[in-house]
């Protein structure tokens, strides 16, 4: 795939008003989008493509307090390009501090959390509780717009309560396009049904066609084929991955394949995307030792990788059916030396298959 194929693929994407040509972005996700895992993913895109990869929702409140370098959640690489840091607040003071001391690491652009269903994050007026109030929320785009020349998106639900209401949602994204809003991902799931049930992705692709804006869909997007639906059939401009990101960290490669790019990563030269359940399954323990080794690299706190390797596990292992077993493992090891050893003699064991798709819990 040229450059110029691959500019032109999606040429209905709005993203490309945005420098963007391959709209698939991996999500904010708590506990997980911290730097190994945004580095996990860099080593399994094409070399000819750049991902958007954002950071796990950071409170402004504390950014300002903090220190970039030694706070593990505001980690970054020296040569990291193309992640987005996601904030979370409602308030100028805070906000406009955090975006400055965030800049100092080059970030692509600034998402602003809008969809967070949570009670620490509602008790404050931050996340999905921001929907109930329009003009408060497109005041605080508006803060954020004025704060940076770099592109700031909004992550936001398809519903403020259990049930959807398109003529407020497209009420409410149109004030934060006015706001000035560069972009906007709908998760397409209601508050209520928090991260379980089906995705809506038809009210996405709605909302786009009634916007001028990019709009991104989020939600049970589980495989290449999942996000090349949303472009492809329902012209929705961009496709974000969460939690099958974490069971398949390759998903870039494989949807880049798709597409016709015989470009791979730049470590596995002369290598296809995994395919079959069984290459699947043994692709994820290549992944779960270079994450370790990752880790290792940017981090000290032996705690911290062990409780972060452990939640990657727990979050991405309902995709395997060795799943529950290698989660015990990793939760019986002491050490990230013993729980290297303990998933190398795991993977001479097993002949780790994997599931193509799951109920969403």
């Amino acid at each position: 795939m040229t450059d110029v194929q691959k500019s032109t693929y999606f040429n209905h994407s709005r993203m490309l008003s945005l420098g963007i040509d391959f709209p698939f972005l991996i999500a904010p996700m708590v506990g997980l989008s911290h730097l190994a895992f945004r580095e996990l993913i860099k080593f399994y895109t094409p070399k000819n493509i750049n991902v958007l990869r954002f950071t796990e929702m950071l409170s402004t409140r504390r950014i300002p307090n903090e220190k970039l370098d030694s706070t593990n959640e505001l980690r970054t690489s020296s040569n990291e390009s193309f992640y987005i840091p996601q904030i979370l607040g409602n308030e100028e003071k805070f906000i406009k501090p955090s975006i400055e001391k965030l800049s100092s690491k080059n970030p692509w652009g600034f998402d602003i959390n809008m969809g967070c269903p949570v009670s620490h994050t509602l008790k404050h007026n931050w996340g999905v509780r921001l929907m109930g109030d329009k003009k408060y929320a497109s005041d605080i785009v508006k803060i954020v717009k004025n704060s940076t020349d770099k592109p700031v998106s909004v992550k936001l639900r398809g519903g403020i309560s259990d049930e959807e209401n398109f003529d407020y949602l497209l009420d409410f994204t149109s004030e934060l396009q006015n706001a000035g809003a560069n972009f906007i991902t709908i998760h397409a799931r209601t508050r209520a049904q928090k991260h379980s049930g089906s995705a809506n992705w038809d009210l996405v692709a709605k909302i786009r066609n009634n916007l001028t804006i990019p709009v991104i869909a989020n939600g049970d997007i589980q495989t290449a084929e999942d996000a090349l639906y949303l472009l492809n059939t329902l012209k929705i401009d961009g496709a974000m991955i969460a939690r099958a990101a974490v069971a398949r960290p390759w998903i870039i490669w494989q949807i880049s394949e798709l597409l016709g790019n015989n470009i791979t990563p730049e470590a596995l030269a002369g290598r296809q995307a995994p395919k079959t359940p069984t290459e699947e399954g043994k692709e994820y323990i290549n992944a779960c030792l270079l994450l370790l080794k990752i880790f290792k690299e940017h981090f000290q706190d032996e705690e911290y990788i062990l409780e972060k390797f452990r939640f990657f596990v727990a979050t991405g292992a309902r995709w395997f059916q060795f799943g529950h077993h290698f989660w015990r493992l990793s939760m019986r090891s002491k050490s990230v030396e013993e729980l290297t050893t303990q998933i190398h003699e795991f993977s001479q064991n097993s002949d780790n298959p994997m599931s193509y798709r799951i109920k969403m819990l």
